[in-house]
């Protein structure tokens, strides 16, 4: 999770960890790209702020999909970029949670970024059968 407010980010990451997540946090990009070449198990999603300063979430988004492919990408935004962003987002495909939000909002959203299949990512199910 990529968040520079320090009360957003506390309080998502408390959210997140109470529906079980394990959650490592960065406050920026050059953080969280520190922080994910140095954790040694697997990331499954990046959830970050889409307007951070220097790099923003879409861009780390660039840089980490280069790393994993098949990480998935949830953008946290004002509602009003949300709604400015959002004909743009779903040609590309991107998720966004809009501020303010819940926990069972950012619950919800988190599962179904989780559960979508990615794009570009071949899947095998039994007996290898491509899907």
């Amino acid at each position: 999770m990529v968040e520079p407010e320090p009360a957003t980010r506390t309080l998502a990451a408390f959210m997140l960890r109470k529906q079980g997540y394990l959650v490592l946090e960065a406050h920026n990009a050059v953080e969280a790209l520190k922080i994910y070449d140095e954790y040694q198990g697997a990331v499954d999603l990046l959830l970050a702020e889409a307007l951070m300063s220097r790099v923003n979430g879409h861009e780390l988004a660039d840089m980490l999909r280069v790393k994993d492919s098949a990480l998935r990408l949830l953008f946290l935004a004002d509602v009003d970029y949300v709604r400015v962003a959002s004909r743009a987002a779903a040609q590309k495909g991107l998720s966004f949670v809009p501020r303010p939000f819940t926990m069972a909002v950012l619950a919800r959203k988190i599962r179904e970024v989780l559960d979508a299949p990615v794009p570009g990512l071949r899947t095998f199910a039994a007996g290898g059968m491509a899907m």
